[in-house]
C-alpha cells in the first residue's frame, strides 16, 4: 500500500502516525480542522484538506485516492464526554459509519482506532480481546464514548464477515507523548514544568497502563504490513499498571518539580454523572503472537522524552518570537537620508 487517507491527521496519534507513513516513502492524505504541524505541512508527499470530517464530499473524494483508509478523528477527552456526549456520539459513531460506508466494497484497507474503553467496569483482568464488556446505564454519560466506538466495532466485524471489507481495529490503552492535550498524564507533565498542583481525582489508588507514542506507531506498522491481522481486533498497550498516586510522583520526579500533589473527589471534578473505573490492563498476547510487538519504552524514559518536546518546543517558539521581533524593529526603523 502507497496512500493512505488519515482522519484526525493533525491530532496526536493521528500526526505521528502520519510521520512515520512519510517516512517510509507514502503517500499521505491528512484531513482536520487543526492545529497545524510545519513537519507534516512542509513535506512533498502530505497532501492536507482543512475541513471538518463531515464534509462528506470531499471525505469520499479523498477515499476514492487511496489504499488504506486511518480512521483517527474523534473526541477522546472525558471531560467531553460529560459536557458534550451528543457530539462525541455524533463524531465518533455517525460520522465513523459514513465513513465506513464509502469504504465498504472498495478493497481498502481500513485501519480503526477503538478504545479500552470498550471493556467499560469489566473486572476481568487483564482485558482479552474477546472478553465480556460490562458498562453502566445509558444516563451515565461517561459510557456514551465507549458504547460508540463499539457501534462501529461491530458494523466492522459485519462487513468482514460478509467480505465487504478488510479492517484492522486496534484498542489503545493510555497512549502518551508529545502533542498530548487534555489527559491525565499530559496535565500531569504541563502542570509540573509550571509548578502548578498535581489534581488525582478520588483516592490516586485507580491504574492504568501507559504506552509511549512511538511503540504504538510500530505496533501499527506491524499489524498493517501482516495481512494475518486482518479482520481483527488486537489491544495495543503497556501491560505494566501505574497507580495514579505513582504517576503523579513519577512526573513530579522526572520533571524535577516543587509541584505539590493533592486529591479531588470526582463529584468536584465531573459533576455526578461520570464513573471511574478502578483498573485497566490490557492483555496483549494477541498481537504478540501475530506481530512479536511488545512496548519497548519505560514510563520514565516516555516521560523525560515529552517534557523534552515540550522545552524544545518552548525554545523554537521563544526563537521565532525574537526573530519576529527583529524583523518588526527593522521594518519601522526610519530610513537614513544622506
Amino acid at each position: 500500500m502507497d496512500k493512505f487517507l488519515v482522519t484526525g491527521a493533525m491530532g496526536f496519534v493521528g500526526s505521528h502516525w502520519c510521520e512515520h507513513l512519510l517516512r517510509k516513502g507514502k503517500k499521505v492524505f491528512g484531513l482536520d480542522l487543526g492545529p497545524f504541524y510545519p513537519e507534516l505541512l512542509e513535506h512533498p508527499n502530505f497532501v492536507f484538506a482543512q475541513d471538518t470530517i463531515k464534509n462528506y464530499q470531499l471525505l469520499k473524494n479523498l477515499v476514492d485516492r487511496v489504499d488504506c483508509v486511518c480512521h483517527f478523528a474523534g473526541i477522546a477527552e472525558p471531560q467531553q464526554y460529560i459536557q458534550f456526549p451528543r457530539k462525541v456520539i455524533d463524531i465518533t459513531a455517525v460520522v465513523g459509519l459514513n465513513l465506513i460506508e464509502m469504504c465498504r466494497c472498495t478493497g481498502k484497507l481500513f485501519l480503526f482506532t477503538s478504545t479500552s474503553e470498550i471493556y467499560g467496569k469489566s473486572d476481568a483482568l487483564p482485558f482479552k480481546e474477546d472478553g465480556d464488556r460490562v458498562l453502566g446505564a445509558t444516563t451515565t454519560k461517561r459510557w456514551c464514548y465507549s458504547s460508540s466506538k463499539a457501534v462501529l466495532e461491530h458494523y466492522l466485524d459485519a462487513c468482514a464477515r460478509a467480505r465487504e471489507l478488510d479492517h484492522i481495529t486496534v484498542r489503545l490503552f493510555n497512549i502518551y507523548g508529545p502533542r498530548l492535550h487534555g489527559r491525565v498524564i499530559s496535565t500531569f507533565i504541563e502542570d509540573a514544568m509550571r509548578g502548578r498542583d498535581l489534581v488525582i481525582h478520588g483516592n490516586g489508588e485507580q491504574t492504568r497502563c501507559f504506552t509511549y507514542v512511538d511503540d504504538m506507531v510500530e505496533a501499527f506498522d506491524r499489524l498493517v504490513s501482516n495481512r494475518e491481522c486482518y479482520n481483527s481486533v488486537f489491544n495495543v498497550g503497556n501491560p505494566i499498571e501505574t497507580s495514579m498516586k505513582m504517576l503523579a510522583s513519577t512526573v513530579q520526579q522526572v520533571a524535577a518539580s516543587n509541584s505539590i500533589i493533592r486529591n479531588v473527589n470526582y463529584d468536584q471534578a465531573y459533576g455526578s454523572s461520570y464513573e471511574d473505573i478502578p483498573r485497566r490492563v490490557p492483555d496483549i498476547s494477541k498481537i504478540t503472537r501475530f506481530t512479536g510487538w511488545t512496548p519497548a519504552t519505560s514510563l520514565e524514559r516516555g516521560i523525560a522524552a515529552t517534557i523534552a518536546y515540550i522545552n524544545g518546543a518552548q525554545n523554537r517558539e521563544s526563537a521565532l518570537q525574537k526573530r519576529r521581533r527583529q524583523e518588526l524593529r527593522h521594518s519601522a526603523a526610519p530610513l537614513s537620508i544622506n
